[in-house]
């Protein structure tokens, strides 16, 4: 279930949480600020003061146990919660044995600041050595960064905020469309259109990319099949898999079931992976069999920038390798460009299986591409990736 981003307003002299009470969030402080005390005794110690941008609370929301220090705001405040899901979905997804040295650790602090409390003394950050702070502080505000974007993330899927733009593959001799890539955007209120590159790795590591994955599907199949009913040639569209994706039990049945709901052939739903994902060899081999039971061309997605083994290839049962746009950028002038796009067309010609250049951007490029034997491509050269509003004129022009 996908929640909405939570942010509170704690107003001066109010308590945050208690020392003894159970964790339910950890807060990034947006405005304002937090003193953080403990009572020994009869006193009261100020163990930290909190500015925006610092993380808090965060401790007893791994381990589970009561809070040990006071929260309070010393001024109005705005704080954004990261929750108890958001934690364990972390955890649950991490490495057995980083999640046991996280557990080292907090329970290591914990009994550093039990020690610190019998002491009669205030565990603050001056008890760190400064290269050690340094090193915690870069990690606290990365740690923060990744928060607040994947609370940005989460009320951009709720609202609305993500969009489509699709970019053609063309015959490289001729430039007629064969199919359309789907390429998520995120239209963000404060900074404008954002690719992926800026957004997709936080969701990819979380499990937002299923719901936003099962959108962009949605989303393509709808505008894909609104086009196709309006063109006579048939096209394909692809859509970019991530691992996750790929490890639900229901997604290829789902897809074939949107597809079929669209009438929208499976031959024409592409689905394209990257190319270190064969290094799970039992598991994808298992996925790609699935896919090719349902009728779905899977593409391996830049090829040559990953492990490449003839080893999985000859169980791969693609309709196409991409080869990366960092080699196509090199063509003509360098030799060794030429001789690795050569060889992977030569290699994907003697496995019969297709092969589609990524990122062609001029005119030299292309004319080195068919001389090599490549014949489908994608790239600036023909168009850039454009909104659903633009398809039409798009295919017009190209067609005419």
């Amino acid at each position: 279930m996908i929640q909405h981003v939570d942010t509170r307003i704690f107003h001066e002299g109010e308590i945050i949480f208690a020392e003894g009470d159970m964790s339910d969030y950890a807060y990034i402080i947006e405005d304002g600020e937090v003193e953080i005390f403990t009572r020994i005794g009869e006193d009261r110690k100020v163990l930290n003061i909190l500015v925006p941008g610092n993380l808090f609370g965060e401790l007893a929301l791994v381990d589970r146990q009561p809070r040990t220090a006071s929260a309070l705001a010393t001024k109005r405040t705005l704080l954004t919660l990261v929750t108890q899901q958001q934690v364990d979905e972390r955890l649950s997804d991490s490495d057995p044995i980083l999640r046991m040295l996280l557990y080292v650790v907090m329970k290591h602090f914990r009994q550093e600041v039990n020690r610190a409390r019998a002491q009669y003394s205030t565990f603050t950050r001056r008890d760190i050595a400064p290269d050690a702070e340094a090193f915690n502080q870069m990690r606290i505000v990365e740690a923060v960064a990744m928060a607040r974007l994947e609370a940005e993330l989460r009320t951009a899927l709720k609202e609305g905020h993500f969009r489509l733009y699709y970019q053609p593959l063309a015959d490289i001799a001729t430039g007629a469309v064969l199919g359309l890539e789907a390429l998520i955007r995120w239209e963000n209120p404060k900074r404008g259109l954002l690719s992926p590159y800026e957004f997709i790795e936080i969701a990819e590591a979380t499990n937002l990319i299923l719901p936003i994955g099962k959108w962009v599907v949605a989303e393509g199949l709808s505008a894909f099949k609104s086009i196709q009913d309006k063109i006579k040639t048939e096209l394909s569209i692809s859509f970019n898999i991530a691992r996750r994706q790929m490890e639900q039990a229901d997604f290829l049945p789902s897809l074939a079931e949107n597809a079929k709901a669209q009438s929208i052939h499976p031959r024409q739903v592409h689905l394209e992976i990257l190319e270190r994902n064969l290094f799970l060899r039992s598991k994808m081999e298992e996925w790609i069999n699935e896919c090719a039971k349902h009728g779905f061309p899977v593409l391996l997605d830049d090829f040559g920038t990953g492990y490449s083994s003839l080893l999985y290839l000859q169980q791969f049962q693609s309709a196409s390798l991409k080869i990366d746009r960092s080699f196509i950028s090199g063509l003509p002038q360098n030799k060794q460009s030429r001789n690795i796009c050569k060889a992977i067309i030569d290699l994907a010609n003697a496995m019969n299986i297709g092969v589609i250049a990524e990122g062609i951007e001029t005119r030299e490029q292309a004319q080195m591409l068919i001389e090599l034997g490549c014949k489908h491509g994608q790239g600036y050269l023909y168009s850039k990736p454009v909104p659903a509003s633009d398809l039409m004129d798009l295919l017009l022009k190209k067609a005419g």
